[in-house]
């Protein structure tokens, strides 16, 4: 519904035969004036809020209910219930609720009606809530059941649980800071009372008082049990699995039980007397058995004394008490001489610390009581702390490793080297497939074809169609053709494939005109001398403009061309008669084209310069740079004198 605020005044439900639901769901604050429901004759009546701020149910907002009223609350912060604001109630349940005041009779039911035939009917489930108090008289009639799940409680007052008759009281994951006494008076009687997994500060003096049927208190921290904390007729009485910090004397006074119960339970500080059972001639059963007790006090188990050993059950108890030889006096002291001492000490269990374990040689930990004395008293040992000198132990000598250590230390070593060696392989294989890759990529050539290309691309580049070179890449050949040339020549013209033509030719004549020309080391150094002599020319009289570009472009043309001739002779024979002959291992031969062809670049290159120039002298400067070229060799000369030119 929403809004702000709701106020329910009186008689705005007044008999209404067919009223059975009302639902309000995330309003802010909505008040139940008295008489809000008035005169309700209908079968039932659910009233459901939800997601509510604030809620105030005032005194006789139900009144003269015919009908079986049922409320159930949920997500609410605040809910003020005040004295007898249900005149009658069937149902009624609290979920996820911050916090619940109540007043004094809060549940006091005026027109109840005649209890059913099982009993009381109504029951109250609080979920998830925060009470900060229970005033007294809040619980004053006949319930069903009151169920305490996942909450907290501040104070329990006295006769907060006055009811006559509750069947059920049940209090779980729930902490309560304190039941004061006479929270649950001794004129109510209540046939279950369960407490688990709950967390209680304190149990003051009387605090329950009630006649109940079986009550248990499973896995819970108790700080405090003060004396006559429990005080009353209970048949069933259970404790099992808590951890109780102080229990003080004659904290249990149960009368006229059938069974007790205390197993399993961590008890920090147990006074003397802390148990008064007197009962009757039905007795089942006795335990005290499992329970581990820090400190405890002379006379604390005087009530095994009170049971006959056919309805005992005392065993496996654990005392935090260092064994001695002179402990069964202390077992006399703590069950008040009652008789029963061997009974104690066959099952209960004392401790052995390091001191005691070195004395005795026994394990450190726990004995059995009766063990220890028959083990390490038969003799009356005294052990005693040594108070004499000690001697320091010389731990400078050789220390032995033990055979299993040294087996776990070889196996060791023994992993470590296998895992070393395989890691070493590892390494290894990938150097070698790295070398040899790198060797396989050079014969390959891949390196020679890898260029550098400083474009930078752009973003908006991306997706766009750009047309490709459809041209076939040349690969350099294993021998040199002449249609190998001639394709070479095509591209050459071609303005799309001239650069590669160019480096392409370039390589070609390093493979087969430099590299056959510098088996002969005299004609290397010739060559060397010649082109030095060249390139001075080239340096001292730079060519014009015009003329650069020209030889700049006609050079690989004239390369190709060397390569041609080259290739027709070896076609055609024309070699001298003395290279005819088949050359003998380590004979000197040299091509006899690389000479014409140097030379005849040099007398080129100086006609060129000649027609250059108008005058047939130049001024000489004091170089030798432009002195007068040398007479081309001839091959008789070239043949017999080996080794460079010393002609000027």
């Amino acid at each position: 519904m929403g809004g702000k605020e709701i106020i329910i005044a009186s008689k705005t439900f007044n008999a209404m035969p067919g009223l059975t639901l009302i639902y309000i769901n995330g309003t802010k604050k909505i008040v139940m004036e008295t008489k809000s429901f008035y005169n309700i004759n209908s079968s039932s009546l659910l009233i459901q809020m939800q997601n509510c701020d604030e809620i105030i149910i005032k005194t006789g907002a139900f009144e003269y209910i015919q009908s079986s009223v049922s409320t159930e609350l949920f997500d609410i912060g605040y809910i003020t219930i005040e004295q007898a604001a249900f005149s009658k109630l069937y149902n009624s349940t609290f979920k996820n609720v911050r916090e619940i005041k109540f007043h004094e009779k809060s549940f006091d039911f005026k027109n109840q009606g005649n209890i059913g035939r099982h009993g009381p009917v109504t029951v109250i489930i609080f979920d998830n809530v925060g009470i900060p108090e229970i005033p007294r008289e809040v619980f004053l009639k006949p319930l069903a059941s009151i169920s305490f799940r996942n909450s907290n409680i501040g104070v329990i007052h006295s006769e907060a649980f006055k009811a006559a008759e509750i069947a059920s009281i049940v209090m779980v994951d729930t902490n309560i800071g304190e039941i004061r006494g006479g929270a649950f008076t001794d004129r109510t009687l209540i046939c279950d009372f369960k407490i688990s997994k709950c967390t209680i500060s304190k149990l003051d003096n009387k605090s329950i008082m009630a006649a109940i049927g079986n009550f248990s208190m499973n896995h819970s921290i108790v700080t405090d049990i003060e004396s006559k904390a429990i005080t009353s007729t209970i048949a069933n009485f259970e404790v099992v699995g808590n951890h109780i910090v102080n229990i003080q004397t004659s904290g249990f006074n149960i009368m006229n039980w059938n069974r007790i119960v205390m197993d399993h339970n961590i008890i920090i500080h147990l006074h003397s007397g802390f148990i008064e059972a007197s009962h009757g001639t039905d007795i089942e059963k006795m335990s005290f058995k499992g329970n581990e007790i820090h400190r405890i006090e002379d006379g604390a188990f005087s009530f095994i004394s009170q049971v006959e050993n056919k309805f005992l059950i005392f065993d496996d108890n654990f005392f935090n008490k260092s064994c001695n030889c002179s402990i069964d006096k202390w077992i006399e002291s703590i069950t008040n001489n009652s008789g029963k001492n061997e009974l104690v000490m066959d099952t209960s269990f004392c401790t052995v610390d390091d001191f005691l374990s070195r004395c005795f040689s026994l394990p450190v930990g726990i004995i059995n009581i009766q063990n220890f004395t028959k083990t390490a008293c038969t003799n009356f040992t005294v052990c005693e702390p040594y108070e004499g000198k000690t001697r320091i132990v010389n731990t400078t000598s050789k220390i032995f490793i033990p055979e299993d250590d040294s087996e776990k230390q070889s196996w060791l070593i023994f992993m470590i080297t296998i895992i070393g060696l395989f890691i070493v392989a590892i390494i290894v294989t990938f150097i070698i497939l790295l070398v040899r890759g790198s060797r396989w990529l050079k014969e390959k050539g891949c390196f020679r074809n890898v260029h550098y290309n400083n474009n930078e691309l752009s973003n908006e580049e991306e997706g766009t169609i750009v047309t490709m070179d459809e041209n076939e890449k040349l690969d350099i050949p294993e021998e040199l053709t002449l249609e190998f040339l001639q394709v070479l020549s095509k591209r050459l013209d071609d303005p799309n494939t001239h650069q590669e033509a160019s480096e392409m030719i370039e390589r070609l004549y390093e493979m087969f005109i430099i590299d056959d020309a510098y088996e002969n080391n005299n004609r290397q150094e010739e060559e060397a001398h010649l082109y030095e002599e060249l390139g001075n020319l080239n340096l001292q009289i730079p060519p014009p403009p015009y003329e650069e570009e020209k030889e700049t472009s006609n050079g690989a043309r004239s390369i190709l061309k060397l390569m041609e001739e080259k290739f027709n002779n070896l076609q055609t024979g024309e070699r001298e008669p003395n290279e005819q002959k088949p050359a003998l291992v380590g004979e000197y031969s040299e091509p006899t084209d690389a000479a014409v062809h140097l030379y005849s670049e040099l007398k080129n290159k100086s006609e060129r310069i000649d027609a250059k120039n108008s005058n047939d002298t130049v001024k000489s400067n004091g170089s030798t740079t432009l002195r007068p070229l040398p007479e081309k060799p001839s091959d008789e000369k070239l043949l017999i004198q080996a080794g460079p030119s010393y002609r000027l």
